[in-house]
């Protein structure tokens, strides 16, 4: 299962802790703690997890890790050899902790493939809906606790029920099944991709900003859509394609359900704005009237620090405060531009702008391009003239984008 495919390495570096040789001096506990201090990872409770299926706080784990290195010693001083680590921690769990009560032996294997089919979508191979709950959770606490970032991108295949109309619900198995395949290929071990529901996708980002998790969700919207293109299968099922949002913490929610319904609401942006797209969710902080320009075919040229020659651009709308322009490229976000604009009235205008967001979206004529919002930096120096001219003689937007 392609999703289990990270859990199983992670779950074998767990039991190499346990199993490998000690180097004399060395106990499993004070490994277990060395691994803890390097990397703030509870290790304590992922393994007691691991071998006993039992949840416990790290706090509480690393007493019961304790108690088995005292025990283990006691049991090799009375039968005069080592019992080995399971063993021991088994007998203490039963006979002297007695947190297990009426255990059963099962094969490790055996264990490991009951627990993946608890917590794996058995259409797709992708981790199920409660697992991502559960997943989202410890990666909003572990972002609060070491004060990083993480990005949630929500997908949902585009006209997925002529799928199932036109072909039957074998071919709609099979393209979720193709979709959680391509998927998979393109995250990360340590992301979480998951089923979310009927034909939607969750994928969790750790340690990721919005620009990287828009660069992966814009690789997966491609591929399914050179996938299914490729496959080239008469009716719906050839022209499968996927609309995907995304959200990120702390920028945009203070908790997972916040998050979650910020990466819809950008998922429902791409959807209404013509599917097959993905749009990044951004809270509206606007203070200035803009002005729409889209009509008047202005043009912006732009260059970034050693970027060489000058990218053309068309403005969108424009205020005091910043810019949006159609751009033929993606625009790193964070990322400074010099900018010059041809604006009448007011004549040529020099500014320097950073990019605050960015949208992919299709034209009329079926090309790509990027919205790249921009705000302006002024530092200490006053409004250019040109700029405050335009902006009061020329009317302001009704609604912008």
């Amino acid at each position: 299962m392609p999703a289990a495919r990270g859990e199983e390495k992670s779950a074998e570096g767990l039991l190499r802790l346990l199993d490998a040789p000690l180097p004399r001096g060395e106990s499993v506990l004070s490994r277990l703690d060395a691994v803890l201090a390097e990397t703030g990872r509870p290790v304590h409770a992922e393994l007691l997890k691991l071998l006993t299926h039992l949840t416990f706080g790290n706090d509480a784990a690393r007493k019961i890790w304790a108690g088995f290195q005292v025990h283990r010693a006691s049991l090799q001083r009375r039968l005069q050899r080592d019992v080995g680590c399971r063993v021991a921690l088994f007998d203490y769990l039963v006979n002297v902790d007695r947190r297990l009560v009426n255990p059963k032996i099962i094969e490790f294997a055996d264990f490991e493939r009951t627990a993946r089919s608890a917590i794996t979508d058995h259409v797709t191979g992708l981790f199920n809906r409660a697992h991502f709950d559960d997943c989202l959770k410890k990666e909003i606490q572990r972002c609060r606790r070491y004060s990083q970032s993480a990005s949630l991108l929500m997908m949902d295949l585009d006209d997925f029920k002529s799928i199932n109309d036109l072909q039957g619900h074998a071919a709609g198995d099979a393209a979720l099944k193709d979709v959680g395949r391509l998927m998979i290929q393109r995250v990360r071990e340590i992301d979480v991709a998951a089923r979310f529901g009927g034909e939607e996708f969750a994928v969790i980002l750790p340690e990721t900003r919005r620009t990287s998790a828009f660069v992966v969700a814009e690789r997966i919207r491609a591929e399914v859509e050179r996938h299914f293109r490729r496959k080239g299968a008469p009716g719906a099922e050839s022209r499968v394609t996927i609309s995907g949002g995304i959200s990120s913490f702390p920028e945009d929610a203070e908790g997972a359900e916040e998050l979650l319904l910020r990466a819809d609401e950008a998922l429902y942006r791409s959807k209404r704005e013509g599917k097959n797209r993905v749009s990044i969710y951004y809270r509206e902080k606007r203070r200035s009237g803009r002005v729409n320009v889209e009509a008047r075919g202005i043009r912006v040229m732009i260059n970034g620090s050693g970027e060489g020659a000058e990218t053309p651009c068309r403005a969108l709308n424009i205020s005091e405060r910043g810019i949006l322009i159609e751009a033929p490229r993606p625009l790193p976000l964070g990322q400074s531009f010099e900018l010059r604009l041809a604006l009448t009235p007011g004549g040529a205008v020099s500014l320097e702008g950073d990019v605050v967001r960015l949208e992919q979206r299709r034209t009329s004529k079926g090309r790509t391009v990027y919205d790249a919002g921009m705000r302006f930096r002024f530092g200490r120096k006053p409004l250019p003239q040109g700029l405050t001219r335009f902006l009061r003689e020329a009317p302001p937007a009704e609604a912008s984008a």
